[in-house]
């Protein structure tokens, strides 16, 4: 059966090279969903799918912490993270749609049921919440409520198509705003392996740096 999802998933991004860039990526994300509900829905695969996980997340976890919690302020918490989202970013990884030497390098080598198991293990494990400044904090929470919330969600839990921020490392989401800002304002950022999204590259255009840094420390202390 797991064999036959596959082959329709594949199936199913070749038809989508007829259909719109959107199309496209909906049924990519939808055979994403397929694959992991059918690996969490039996429990002796989904104890597998966990061991393997475990095993494989050793690669990773001098950056992204054993259990997904980050252990450098630049690189991205995984824990708690939506598996679907997880798969999918591995994924533009190993197409080099999202540009970074090392994941680039990673993702090209896993096999689909290596990122499949990486996708699941990292989302069972608990995100550590963050020290925030306080005051920082607040700042940041009217701005998440006016121009975050819609799509990652009023607690920062996100989605399979949007980021978990809940915990998020403070660093690596200023970080990460300022290349949208950047990106926004700098035409010639434009780049077919550029990590680009009009929506927050709309958002953050006209923030501030104290803005994203407010920004930043309130989703790291949800």
């Amino acid at each position: 059966m797991y064999r036959e999802l596959i082959a329709g998933f594949s199936l199913s991004i070749l038809s989508g090279l007829t259909v719109s860039p959107s199309m496209a990526v909906e049924d990519e994300v939808r055979g994403l969903m397929l694959i992991i509900e059918q690996r969490m829905a039996d429990p002796a695969a989904r104890q597998e799918a966990m061991r393997a996980g475990s095993n494989r997340a050793l690669l990773c976890s001098y950056c992204h912490g054993r259990d997904g919690n980050s252990v450098k302020p630049e690189v991205p918490n995984l824990a708690g993270q939506n598996p679907v989202y997880l798969l999918d970013q591995i994924n533009k990884f190993a197409r080099g749609e999202r540009e970074n030497f090392v994941m680039n390098s990673l993702a090209r080598d896993f096999t689909l049921d290596d990122k499949v198991n990486l996708a699941i293990y990292y989302a069972n494990q608990e995100v550590r919440q963050q020290a925030a400044n306080e005051q920082l904090a607040e700042t940041g929470r009217h701005l998440y409520t006016q121009q975050c919330a819609s799509c990652h969600g009023r607690q920062g839990r996100g989605t399979t198509e949007y980021a978990r921020l809940a915990g998020q490392q403070p660093e690596y989401v200023k970080m990460t705003l300022t290349r949208f800002r950047n990106n926004a304002n700098s035409p010639q950022a434009d780049s077919s392996s550029a990590r680009r999204s009009p929506i927050m590259e709309s958002i953050v255009a006209t923030l501030s740096d104290e803005q994203l840094e407010a920004l930043a420390a309130y989703v790291a202390g949800l």
